[in-house]
């Protein structure tokens, strides 16, 4: 079977995350794709800051001995982390660059880990574990996963707790509150913003002297994830847009992102920035135009595609973030889960009782089987899918329709190009044949 043009362009993306370093000024470099996320470093009179620490403890040994061997870090202390957020990904390195007699300061917000709070609070933290597992691929062979969109492959020990920011991490012992805050460390003056986007937690730190911008995970090189299959609570897009134009507003020379490789040039770095917001705001005005017009989810979601000049870069590209649930996401934040038909507001059929309708009207249990065949042979898989859902509701241990659903959620997932919407449905296709296999 050939490849997909969404595989094709997942390949070319995993061929981009290979780890390098690339220094972003005189005294600042960024490791890219050694571990799930970068690493930056500032070089100081007497000691090196770090922004973010990656997660994987063999990673980060390796990002610290990439970074000693670049001639001005050499042997100097380890002075201070800064947290972009509190993502584990992000920060369960720290322990590896903690490991010095002298302790770094380690920075972050007041309210460092705000995302994973609600479902800690709420004893969720299964269910956000075991999507965040399956949105990261992580129980998938390597061959499957490609890459994460944003992030090379690699099989974190904490697998679905990458997202809470509790993986063995160190955590920050110096907060600040507000807007902002000045720090002068190791002879270097840096400033803290406060830019929530991604998170609520999110910072963004400036290197005003080299006019360096590190901006965490508000924008890597992907349309931004609004909405994460494994779940979150609201990300607030026009939040986000105020932390895109205040970094806009910096004039920065170097903008390095939490993903992906850094941009360089001041003119980019501008241009970067204002696409970036562009698009976050025309995906919230259509989706609210189409709201008041009285659409549902599903019509908007169909129909709201970024414009030409913004689809066509490779930055806004949905390799990892999803214009389409970005429009549900909208939706469900301003009113819930009712879209207006009338009919959602009842529970008269139970997905059981909707399936033996489908089964009568298909003829029974064998022409419906036909069908999903015919239309999986067809390259109709979404069609193909949702027929094998109806046979699976009544015989949800039969072999032969295990086997058809995975079949067809494999063929849907083969034309995702969403890297966390592709796992995650790889992994539901990769259960069924674990199930199928039993049988």
């Amino acid at each position: 079977m050939s490849k997909s043009s969404a595989t094709l362009a997942l390949e070319r993306r995993r061929d981009e995350l290979t780890p390098h370093i690339v220094q972003l000024s005189p005294h600042a470099w960024l490791s890219v794709a050694e571990d799930v996320s970068n690493v930056g470093m500032i070089v100081g009179k007497d000691g090196i800051i770090l922004i973010d620490t990656g997660m994987i403890p063999d990673c980060a040994h390796r990002t610290l001995e990439k970074f000693r061997e670049i001639a001005p870090a050499g042997t100097l202390p380890i002075k201070a982390i800064i947290y972009t957020h509190g993502h584990g990904d992000h920060t369960g390195g720290s322990p590896v660059f903690c490991a010095g007699a002298d302790r770094p300061e380690i920075w972050a917000r007041d309210n460092f880990g705000a995302e994973a709070a609600p479902f800690e609070h709420a004893g969720l933290m299964p269910l956000f574990k075991a999507r965040g597992a399956m949105q990261g691929g992580f129980q998938l062979p390597p061959d499957m996963r490609i890459c994460n969109g944003i992030a090379p492959i690699r099989y974190p020990r904490a697998g679905g707790a990458v997202f809470s920011g509790k993986t063995g991490a160190v955590m920050p012992d110096h907060f600040f509150s507000g807007d902002s805050t000045s720090l002068t460390i190791a002879g270097v003056e840096l400033w803290l913003f406060a830019t929530p986007g991604e998170t609520d937690d999110a910072l963004s730190v400036w290197f005003p002297e080299e006019k360096v911008l590190f901006c965490g995970d508000n924008l890597y090189r992907s349309f931004p994830n609004v909405y994460p299959v494994r779940g979150t609570g609201k990300r607030d897009i026009p939040i986000w847009c105020q932390s895109l134009r205040l970094m806009e507003s910096l004039e920065a020379d170097v903008l390095a992102p939490g993903h992906t490789d850094p941009f360089q040039g001041r003119e980019l770095v501008h241009e970067v920035l204002t696409r970036y917001r562009e698009s976050l705001e025309y995906v919230q005005e259509r989706t609210i135009e189409g709201m008041n017009a009285g659409k549902t989810p599903d019509e908007l979601a169909a129909e709201i595609r970024l414009p030409g000049n913004l689809a066509r870069l490779d930055y806004l590209k949905e390799y990892y973030g999803n214009v389409a649930w970005t429009v549900r996401n909208i939706f469900n934040q301003y009113v819930g889960w009712f879209d207006g038909n009338p009919l959602h507001l009842y529970s008269d059929f139970t997905p059981r009782e909707e399936a033996l309708h489908i089964l009568a009207m298909a003829g029974g249990t064998g022409s419906l089987y036909r069908k999903a065949k015919t239309a999986l042979e067809q390259k109709d898989a979404p069609w193909a899918a949702r027929l094998a859902e109806h046979l699976l509701v009544l015989n949800p241990d039969k072999k032969e329709f295990l086997l058809l659903r995975a079949e067809a959620l494999e063929a849907l997932a083969e034309t995702m190009l969403t890297a966390t919407g592709r796992n995650f449905t790889l992994s539901t296709a990769q259960k069924l044949r674990e199930k199928a296999q039993k049988k």
